[in-house]
């Protein structure tokens, strides 16, 4: 940036979010040896965007993954980055922990979810069929990956399959107001529109039930939710639909949800 020797460049601010490649994540002479954060293979200018602590945190994440995957299947890194199924399942790992990947949606071989139907009680916001398509994020305004409608005593939204299925898993992926910015900046500019606590949007109180026909043969109810990634483990049971109903947000009058997803 300040070299006189060096002929000089206008920067242009990047359009869109951007995925980093994996090869830029583990050494190139250190065989079992990978990296995340503001020691990762940049350029200087590639610097200026990656070295910031929230894109830090998720190749933290991504990393971490690598590297269970390494262990497990005993290959390395320059391994990993070669093989282009390799790269597709920890990709699949990753979002199935809510991390994001651009042009990537969840494929994941065993989520029961995606053979299935979704309606739901009223869909003023978006439609129920949003939580299959296999994305967790919308830009503001937009409700593409989202179901979402006012909340009412009987709000609710559900999976049907047209045989029974045995579920043992179900992952929830509730909204959590992304839209907002969240900073850990003293600015009074920027803290006024942080909601530092649960966030309005998220679902708080909620009942999930499977049914096989109109029976419910397993129920659980939640009660102070504040995550916004769930996952509820129960005994393996046969079910032909899997409902959530809504009670409470913290604070907001409409219930969405991201994802639903469900594991034998």
């Amino acid at each position: 940036f300040y070299g006189k020797d060096i002929k000089p460049f206008t920067p242009s601010p990047v359009p869109e979010a951007y995925n980093i490649p994996f090869r830029s994540l583990y050494s190139r002479n250190i065989a079992n040896l990978l990296m995340a954060g503001r020691n990762i293979s940049a350029s200087h200018v590639a610097f200026t965007s990656t070295r910031v602590m929230a894109t830090c945190a998720v190749m933290g994440q991504a990393v971490g993954t690598a590297a269970a995957l390494c262990a497990k299947g005993k290959f390395l890194p320059k391994d990993l980055s070669a093989d282009p199924a390799r790269v597709a399942a920890l990709q699949q790992r990753l979002l199935r922990d809510d991390q994001s990947i651009r042009n990537c949606r969840n494929e994941d071989p065993d989520d029961l979810a995606r053979h299935a139907t979704a309606r739901a009680s009223a869909e003023t916001l978006g439609p129920a069929a949003n939580v299959l398509s296999g994305e967790v994020r919308d830009l503001p305004d937009e409700w593409k990956h989202r179901w979402g409608t006012t909340l009412t005593p009987d709000t609710w939204i559900e999976l049907a399959w047209q045989k029974p299925q045995r579920i043992a898993e179900i992952q929830l992926t509730f909204d959590s107001g992304f839209e907002r910015e969240l900073t850990l900046t003293a600015s009074s500019a920027k803290t006024a529109k942080m909601i530092r606590g649960p966030q309005p949007e998220t679902l708080r109180d909620y009942t999930l039930e499977l049914l096989k026909g109109d029976q419910v043969v397993a129920s659980e109810k939640i009660e102070g939710n504040v995550q916004r990634l769930r996952r509820h483990r129960l005994a393996p049971t046969s079910a032909d639909r899997l409902r959530l109903r809504v009670h409470a947000t913290h604070g907001a009058d409409r219930a969405a949800l991201f994802e639903i997803r469900a594991y034998a």
